[in-house]
């Protein structure tokens, strides 16, 4: 193979821990220009191939992230697309879903027009979220279908949840001919007040107004009768609540087209982390028993 093309553009990945479909094992990937030719343990290599050692490291297609806050417009002092997308970039992040909680919000297809020119020269796949309301207002639905005809696929009113279920009900029948997928956040934010951790034994002890899991359970359950009743898709985002997932699970076996993410710190953290009152771990929704 001295100096094919084919040499010349081949990678071996060596002596990973490999995580995909089949599970995961240490194995070695071969890739010749832009695709997976080959994974399997001490595969042979081609000469002038290219070689990266991966001992002690874990291989895996692009992680995807569904919920990521890019900030731009209006919070670039905290974030912008393409400050977030080399981040994802360095954390193994293949693709980002930017929600629309910024300022002003996206909810018009001139937004939309604008984060994919920004996002265009991103290092990762940025796909542009819209809002299920016109500014996330939960007055009147913004405008899908424009939004939808662009690409976007995602709705969600993120940071806010749709109070109104008839309005909910109407996102979710006007979906059912529109590629896309309705996304809540589900906390009531009269059950949830000005609660800044879980309510509980811990929030008693330290003397903090909490947030009790029913103001995310009691959504949960409306949004998924919803989902029941119309036939819509329905995706509940960033679950805190072991009962949450209960609900889903039960929806999901009677029928109804519903998914849920949980976060990292939630699968691996409890409210006793806030126990020294550090705010790192004040998060929304906040981390529960």
């Amino acid at each position: 193979m001295r100096g094919s093309p084919l040499s010349r553009r081949v990678t071996i990945i060596r002596g990973g821990i490999v995580v995909d479909a089949a599970g995961y094992r240490r194995a070695d990937v071969m890739i010749c220009g832009q695709t997976i030719e080959d994974v399997g343990p001490d595969l042979s290599i081609p000469q002038g191939a290219r070689v990266l050692d991966a001992g002690g490291s874990v291989v895996a297609p692009g992680f995807v992230d569904l919920h990521s806050h890019l900030r731009e417009p209006g919070f670039e002092r905290a974030e912008t697309v393409l400050s977030g997308a080399r981040a994802a970039a360095k954390g193994g992040y293949s693709a980002v879903v930017a929600m629309p909680n910024t300022n002003p919000p996206v909810d018009h297809a001139g937004m939309v027009r604008e984060l994919r020119s920004i996002a265009a020269g991103a290092p990762v796949h940025v796909a542009v979220a819209g809002c299920i309301t016109a500014g996330r207002a939960g007055g009147s639905l913004a405008p899908l279908a424009e939004m939808a005809a662009l690409g976007v696929r995602l709705f969600t009113d993120d940071g806010n949840c749709v109070e109104d279920p008839a309005l909910l009900r109407r996102a979710l029948e006007y979906g059912l001919d529109l590629p896309i997928t309705i996304a809540e956040h589900c906390e009531d934010p009269r059950l949830a007040s000005e609660g800044c951790m879980h309510e509980g034994a811990w929030s008693d002890r330290l003397g903090l107004p909490g947030v009790p899991a029913e103001a995310e359970e009691f959504l949960v359950a409306r949004d998924c009768t919803l989902a029941r009743l119309t036939g819509g898709r329905l995706h509940l985002m960033h679950l805190s609540s072991g009962r949450s997932l209960g609900i889903v699970r039960d929806a999901r076996s009677d029928g109804a087209r519903v998914t849920a993410e949980v976060t990292p710190h939630h699968l691996s953290l409890t409210d006793a982390a806030i126990a020294g009152y550090d705010p790192v771990y004040r998060v929304n929704p906040p981390l529960r028993p």
